[in-house]
């Protein structure tokens, strides 16, 4: 939950309810977290005031309200006021304390089958009760279905119709989530209370761990969903038929509620309890402590990990902001507005409707208190993030450096005699192909033994590019190679366009206002490219620089990967994530992002044309910051190898089963690895936010030697990346909130400030 902001109301429904935080944001409004005068945990949603302005809506959120103050039951979050007249107009639901479906399908995954059928009632139960009072849900997801102690909760519902009409609906577009719209939504047929069901089928699935549609982009979904029958294959064979028949393509043959609860035989679970373990783990123990203007009592200071389950689906660490890969994305999983997150965390609240012409989409995931990071979502470690895989405390850690020191480095000081402050050591010549391998081979053994008992065998890659061909014979990044009859000179900057995540509003890392951007590299001149998303972050160029990736959050925690055209045109949704950058493969063909399988963070290959989907890595840590090398071989990640010290692997593309390799072995966090164009080196961001200089930029060659500092000073650096040349690299420095572009050549010279005006500028991406 966060602090109300500047210009947000205090109080709703003159001083009846009085609003001490926000629980999220969306299309058509602010939810907040607020208390009767009775002291009632309330949620209250206040709509946007150019809504107000559309025609017919007022009438029509007035008629909605109505109807569903009209809903009863126990399975809802009932309407308990409302002002459809207001200036601007609100509603007022009961609140109901627990994380959202969604946020507990990633954090537990496949949910048992006696959970399944109490869900499965408990859901239709709630259905039958909307649909008795003439109200269709039109937008069931796990986002809107909040898990309660004593059963599920359905949310928003009877404020779908509303916005027919509006400038978020028009164009042809309809009002719902993508992957749970039914074929007559797709097609413009008459819309009943059987969109509902079929919305049910796919809920239900999912919670079954199958994807009935198929997953990808929603183009690919939607003509399956029209034209195809839904794979159930995965489906537990006491649900299978009735899922079946929610999914049916013609409405009049899908269930009625009353119809499905008919058919369902509940199963209780021996232990009484109506969800297992884990996932009871995630329930709230108490309602959300807020601090800021309106908040009536100080928030209670906790140590420790935010409490699992108060969040959005990617949780956030306490000020972590969208993220990093470490950066995946806004804020995390308790998206709706009946969920509550953590203490001083982002909320996330998603918007009824959601408008894909526009590009709205939304995402979420870095480490402790990160704001950038990969995969963090949970203040203690990396997947807690809601911003992303690979957040950081504070900040999100991105680059690593290409040569070890004999000493762990917290200033830019070299040790040993010949070396003054910032002085990088001198290149060490690398051996041939054979005898490298040999000496690695050595040097991992006895890592292996005192550190993961196994090896993997790794072969380093060839020079593929006719850049830093130095690399595989000797000689640091960005010089000429031993024997080249070129002129060693000083490496002029790079032409080469970057690609930023540009802040549009003040509030990062707590809000996440950004958008995708390209700039030149020696002028100030940012320019939008994709338009549409309110939090649009880690943008990674395509091998040909023809398209770019990115990771766009939704404020209820989803997050998905997205990739535009150069110019940021056809931009379009490719796949749901779990936060964390996205990487590309070097045909350009497959993107790897990270997805939570049984409460890990894994490695999931993405089909960008098919939107096909495997799990690659199937190890028991999580993975942070996925970097696939330039050769497709191996792929550098973050790994704990202590609680929160994260440090550089490598993980065998063929082989992700085997031990990985390390590659940093300091005594502060290693984040964000990136290859060098070459694939011999890898920047990474070694540190922590409010220790010593906070962060800075390492290198290291691609074999774990030669560690050396490239960019570090008081300020906090991350987020490295190298030029297309490999000659440079481009990082954040500066205050978290007002991030900017800087770049040094590899040999730490030449640094200089990109980002010259005051637009605050982070992640990078310059090929």
């Amino acid at each position: 939950m966060k602090p109300l902001e500047a210009g947000d109301p205090t109080s709703l429904g003159d001083g009846r309810y009085r609003l001490t935080g926000r629980l999220g944001q969306g299309g058509m409004g602010v939810v907040y977290f607020g208390r009767s005068q009775s002291g009632r945990a309330v949620a209250a949603k206040v709509v946007r005031p150019e809504l107000s302005t559309e025609p017919g809506f007022r009438r029509r959120f007035a008629d909605e309200v109505a109807a569903a103050r009209r809903v009863g039951g126990f399975h809802t979050a009932p309407v308990v006021d409302a002002d459809p007249l207001g200036e601007p107009a609100w509603l007022v639901t009961a609140y109901v304390p627990g994380p959202t479906l969604h946020a507990v399908l990633v954090d537990v995954g496949v949910l048992p089958v006696d959970t399944l059928t109490v869900l499965a009632a408990g859901l239709a139960e709630a259905l039958e009760a909307i649909h008795r009072a003439g109200v269709i849900h039109r937008d069931l997801k796990p986002a809107n279905i909040i898990v309660a102690e004593d059963g599920p909760r359905v949310i928003d519902f009877g404020i779908a119709r509303a916005l027919d009409g509006t400038s978020l609906t028009q164009t042809g577009l309809q009002v719902g989530t993508p992957g749970f719209l039914a074929p007559e939504q797709l097609t413009g047929g008459a819309i009943t209370a059987a969109v509902d069901m079929f919305a049910l089928g796919v809920v239900l699935s999912q919670a079954t761990g199958a994807a009935p549609f198929g997953d990808g982009p929603s183009a690919a979904r939607h003509y399956r969903v029209v034209h195809e029958e839904p794979d159930l294959s995965g489906v537990p064979d006491e649900l299978r038929d009735l899922i079946a028949g929610c999914l049916s393509k013609n409405p009049l043959h899908r269930p009625s509620p009353t119809e499905f609860l008919g058919r369902l035989t509940v199963r209780e679970r021996p232990d009484g309890e109506w969800l297992p373990a884990e996932a009871t783990a995630l329930l709230p123990r108490t309602a959300p402590t807020v601090s800021g203007p309106g908040a009536a009592h100080p928030p209670t200071v906790k140590s420790g990990p935010a409490p699992a389950g108060f969040g959005p689906p990617s949780p956030e660490y306490e000020a972590a902001p969208p993220g990093d890969a470490g950066s995946g994305g806004p804020a995390g999983s308790g998206g709706s507005y009946g969920v509550a997150p953590p203490p001083e965390q982002p909320g996330g609240y998603e918007p009824t409707a959601r408008v894909e012409s526009a590009g709205a989409g939304q995402e979420s995931p870095p480490y402790e208190g990160s704001p950038y990071g990969a995969g963090s979502p949970g203040s203690g470690s990396y997947e807690s993030s809601p911003y992303g895989a690979g957040s950081y405390e504070a900040a999100p850690p991105e680059g690593a450096a290409p040569y070890r020191s004999t000493t762990p480095y917290e200033s830019p000081s070299w040790s040993g005699p010949g070396y003054g402050p910032g002085t990088p050591p001198p290149a060490e010549p690398a051996p041939p192909r054979g005898g490298r391998r040999k000496a690695v081979g050595g040097a991992a053994a006895v890592v292996a033994v005192a550190v993961v008992a196994a090896l993997l065998v790794w072969q380093p890659w060839s020079s593929g590019s006719s850049d830093d061909k130095h690399s595989a014979s000797g000689g640091s990044p960005g010089t000429a190679s031993a024997g080249s009859s070129a002129k060693a000179g000083p490496a002029g900057l790079p032409t080469a366009p970057l690609l930023v995540r540009m802040d549009t509003a003040p509030g990062w890392p707590k809000a996440c206002h950004a958008e995708i951007a390209l700039r030149d590299s020696g002028t100030d001149n940012p320019r939008p490219l994709v338009p549409g998303g309110t939090c649009d972050t880690l943008p990674s160029w395509s091998p040909d620089h023809s398209s770019f990736a990115f990771t766009r959050s939704l404020g209820n925690g989803d997050q998905y990967a997205w990739v535009a055209k150069a110019d940021g045109s056809g931009a379009h949704e490719v796949t749901t994530m779990s936060g964390g950058r996205i990487s590309w493969s070097p045909d350009g063909k497959q993107l790897a992002v990270l997805r939570k399988k049984n409460g890990i963070a894994q490695i999931f290959i993405v089909d960008i044309a098919g939107g096909s989907a495997r799990q690659l890595t199937t190890g028991t840590r999580s993975i942070q910051d996925p970097a696939w090398s330039p050769d497709g071989t191996h792929f550098a990640v973050c790994l704990d190898t202590s609680p929160a010290l994260p440090q550089v692997y490598l993980i065998e593309y063929a082989h992700p089963g085997a031990a990985p390799r390390q590659v940093t072995t300091g005594t502060s966090r290693a984040t964000d690895p990136q290859w060098s164009p070459n694939g011999n080196y890898l920047a990474y961001t070694y540190g922590k936010p409010g220790v010593a200089t906070q962060g800075d930029i390492h290198v290291v060659g691609s074999d774990g030697g030669g560690d050396y500092p490239l960019a570090a000073t008081p300020d906090q650096e991350m987020d490295p990346v190298w030029s297309p040349d490999g000659k440079w690299v481009a990082y954040v420095r500066g205050p978290i909130e007002t991030p900017a572009v800087w770049t040094s050549r590899v040999d730490g010279s030449g640094t200089r400030k990109l980002t010259t005006g005051t637009v605050p500028e982070g992640h990078p991406a310059w090929r």
